[in-house]
Order: C-alpha cells, then sequence, then structure tokens
C-alpha cells in the first residue's frame, strides 16, 4: 500500500493536489519524515534530497520508476 506525501504539508497551507503529493511506501514515507530528506516536484517527477551524512554534497536523486510505453 502506498501513503500519499504532501511535499508542503497541509498544515502549512500545503494543498492536497496531484501537484503536491508523492506516493510512498510506508517505510520511505517515514524515512522522509524522520531522516532528513526533502522531496520536491521537478517537472512533474519527485526528486529527492539525502542528508548530508549520507551525501555531504546533497545531491537531488531522480525518484519513482522509468514511463512504460504505451
Amino acid at each position: 500500500r502506498c501513503h500519499a506525501h504532501h511535499i508542503r504539508f497541509w498544515g502549512h497551507g500545503g494543498d492536497t493536489s496531484l501537484d503536491n503529493l508523492v506516493l510512498l511506501c510506508r517505510h520511505h514515507h517515514q524515512v522522509i519524515h524522520h531522516g532528513h530528506w526533502t522531496v520536491q516536484i521537478v517537472d512533474e517527477l519527485p526528486w529527492f534530497t539525502p542528508p548530508s551524512w549520507i551525501d555531504p554534497d546533497r545531491q537531488p536523486r531522480p525518484g519513482g520508476r522509468p514511463l512504460v510505453p504505451l
């Protein structure tokens, strides 16, 4: 099962809209909330930035899976 994660928290004025949500499994939802990772949407895709103890340069990493052609 997936969890819908608000990129900008709804408690801070973030909308519950597709532009502000990313689907995560339970484990990775906890990692985002408690592990100092950040997520942002770039060109309609999620990018995840790790904490400095994982990557001192904090380079964003693309998330998701490649799209399957129709």
